[in-house]
């Protein structure tokens, strides 16, 4: 616990005031008409400290209704016992600061009252007011910096408990904080959070997409042509026995179609044979009537003596040729008529339908094979289609239950969290949470009422009232005791405990400023 006290103050030409000293005791009171300078007495020590006014707002104390070259004011505290001196002016145009009466740079001396405590926590001690005058955010950091979050533990039990009079070490966990209990061993609540909303969005687009292939692919079973009534195994018997059947048919009309096959060559070769001799007959009449040539074939010149004799044994032997070609041609046309002689046709048309019949048979039991099989195919991806729906639909229940689950432990939480920190006020009432429906979720917040009415809307003096029990709040819980200054103490009725030093500024009609001190600073 770090205790500041003010000892002495020095003004100089610091707003109405020429030159000032005040001496402050365990209790300092400044009274007066409007006007004279209660309130910059109580601003001063805020000045030299941090250069702003009670608001926290950068602020001049130079005097406006006379001229000065220097404003100056100086302030001697004791921080846990030991005395340190601050004093800032304004010089000219210069800033000048010193510590301990030693002129210091401005950044040192920033330095050294940081060092000391923070702005925000001393000011709302020793000014309540400016507490309410931070961003909410601040008021809430501020409120929360010493107040102790419910312990997970806690938290899950009370999302559990169904009655008050229940002892919760006695409550067995319900099935939401029985689930975050299991997976924040793994990961925090900010992350389980992030992985089932990102889920969430992808599952529910599954989902819908997994719907969509269901439906089609009933919607293909429903047009698809019931399947026969056809024992796929029986039918594959039956079709190997009418391979079978039709093997041994074709075999038995291989030999036939052989036969058959080589009677035709036969007549076609015998007709050829024939158109051949036909032909030679007129060709041979032709030769046998040639002339024998009297006269060389190329130069013209009649031939003599052993040339004619010349020429008819060529006449002689081309004849010998022909009768020896036509000869040959007589004789293999009656070799393949004798041939021929000795085969039958062979009929086997009857043998060929049976064959086709069995063929149709075959194929019908095919398709009624292929029918069954695409329509039990089509039911199969039905029926998977219908489970990968039903897992996707789990899987998205899953992630919206622990979403859900969250938003309880946040809730309840929160809850817990503001019955603590309302349980250390009285008359204020606090909001650290509001619910924001869009998102279906308690978000944090801040707000403070005085009898079911904002700090704005307060009266003078019950903002007073506000102010000291914040700061007594304040004071229980942080680790610094400040002086506390209460402006406008004539609007307050009510009593007043501090923790050490108070400073108090009331308004007096008619009177001049006086200054009293009551017990030993």
């Amino acid at each position: 616990m770090k205790r500041i006290r003010f000892i002495e103050l020095e003004l100089e030409n610091f707003t109405s005031h020429r030159s000032l000293t005040v001496e402050y005791g365990r209790i300092t009171r400044l009274s007066g008409r409007n006007g004279q300078g209660k309130t910059s007495i109580g601003t001063a020590p805020v000045w030299v400290l941090w250069g702003t006014d009670l608001s926290g707002r950068k602020w001049s104390p130079r005097p406006v209704n006379y001229d000065a070259d220097v404003t100056r004011a100086a302030l001697l505290l004791e921080v846990d016992g030991k005395p340190i001196k601050f004093e800032r002016g304004i010089d000219g145009g210069d800033n000048v600061f010193l510590i301990n009466d030693v002129p210091t740079k401005a950044k040192e001396y920033e330095a050294a009252v940081a060092s000391l405590f923070d702005r925000d926590e001393f000011l709302s001690l020793y000014y309540p007011p400016y507490f309410f005058g931070l961003h909410w955010t601040d008021q809430r950091k501020m409120i929360l910096r010493h107040t102790v979050s419910p312990a997970k533990s806690e938290v899950l039990a009370e999302m559990s408990r169904t009655s008050k009079e229940q002892k919760v070490t006695e409550i067995p966990l319900n099935p939401a904080a029985k689930k975050l209990a299991e997976l924040t061993q793994k990961h925090s609540l900010d992350e389980l959070q992030k992985i089932h909303r990102d889920k969430k969005v992808k599952l529910e687009k599954d989902h819908i997409a997994a719907q969509s292939r269901t439906r089609t692919l009933q919607e293909q079973l429903t047009l698809m042509d019931s399947a026969p009534d056809v024992d796929i195994e029986e039918a594959k018997v039956d079709i190997a026995k009418i391979d079978a059947a039709i093997a041994e048919l074709e075999r038995a009309t291989a030999g036939a179609d052989e036969n058959n096959r080589r009677i035709v060559a036969l007549q076609s070769k015998v007709r050829t044979l024939l158109e051949q001799r036909d032909r030679m007959k007129q060709q041979f009449a032709a030769l046998q009537s040639e002339p024998i040539a009297d006269a060389c074939r190329v130069c013209k010149q009649p031939l003599q003596g052993d040339a004619v004799e010349a020429a008819k044994a060529d006449k002689e032997r081309r004849i010998s040729e022909f009768k020896a070609e036509y000869d040959r041609i007589v004789a293999q046309r009656k070799e393949l008529e004798a041939e021929l002689a000795v085969l039958e046709y062979i009929d086997v048309s009857e043998k060929l339908e049976e064959i086709r019949r069995w063929q149709e048979a075959k194929q019908a039991l095919q398709d009624a094979i292929r029918a069954k099989e695409d329509r039990q195919k089509l039911e199969a991806q039905v029926e998977q289609a219908r489970a990968d729906e039903a897992a996707t639909l789990t899987s998205l229940k899953e992630s919206i239950f622990i979403l859900d689950a969250i938003k309880a432990y946040r809730a309840k939480e929160a809850e817990l969290q503001a019955e603590k920190v309302q349980s250390l006020f009285t008359s204020l009432s606090i909001r650290l949470f509001k619910y924001v429906k869009t998102t279906d979720e308690w978000e944090p917040d801040f707000a403070i009422q005085m009898d079911g009415k904002d700090y704005a809307l307060l009266s003078a003096g019950e903002k007073i009232a506000a102010g000291l029990e914040l700061a007594d709040v304040l004071f229980k819980k942080s680790a610094l005791i400040t002086p506390v200054f209460i402006d406008g103490i004539e609007s307050y009725t009510g009593h007043v405990a501090v923790y050490d030093q108070l400073i108090t500024g009331r308004a007096v009609p008619d009177q001049e400023l006086r200054i009293e001190t009551e017990g030993e600073a």
